[in-house]
């Protein structure tokens, strides 16, 4: 019999609908590419959630609708039961001071989920070189003739 607590948390937790065994076997290189996909910044949430949508389908993997809102934020730390696997994927970004996102997600066991929210902010590459800003017109010639009306 299940706890009150226990009860809504099984009927609010998101359930990513997945292939156990196929996710066994490929646990590695999944959480290699995830690596691969965080190692820089993004210019902004939506397409650090594009780029991780994308390596998510090429495992049989979509991440639910749901979670779309979230990367309309800021910053934002989620986590996704995958199947029946215990097996869990857990996401967190936050956008640094140069309004670059940087960005963390791994496929883990519950216990290394329980660990990883306690320190979502040590996932971050927040100490990275900050990004240079260009200004829109950085591609723009600098010489504007200066008044020289004669090539007109």
């Amino acid at each position: 019999m299940l706890k009150f607590n226990e009860y809504l948390k099984e009927e609010t937790e998101e359930v990513i609908p997945t292939d156990a065994q196929h996710l066994a076997k490929n646990q590695e290189s999944l959480n290699n590419e995830l690596d691969n996909l965080t190692e820089k910044p993004y210019q902004n949430a939506p397409t650090f959630l594009a780029q991780l949508r994308g390596v998510l389908e090429r495992y049989g993997m979509n991440l639910p609708q749901t979670a779309t809102p979230n990367f309309m934020d800021l910053s934002s730390e989620l986590a996704y039961a995958l199947g029946d696997s215990g097996l869990y994927l857990y996401v967190v970004y936050d956008t640094n001071e140069d309004g670059y996102v940087d960005g963390y997600a791994q496929v883990v066991t519950g216990d290394e989920l329980g660990d990883l929210a306690q320190m979502p902010g040590d996932l971050l590459n927040t100490n990275r070189n900050l990004m240079p800003v260009r200004h829109s017109d950085w591609y723009r010639k600098r010489d504007d003739d200066a008044g020289n009306t004669a090539e007109y």
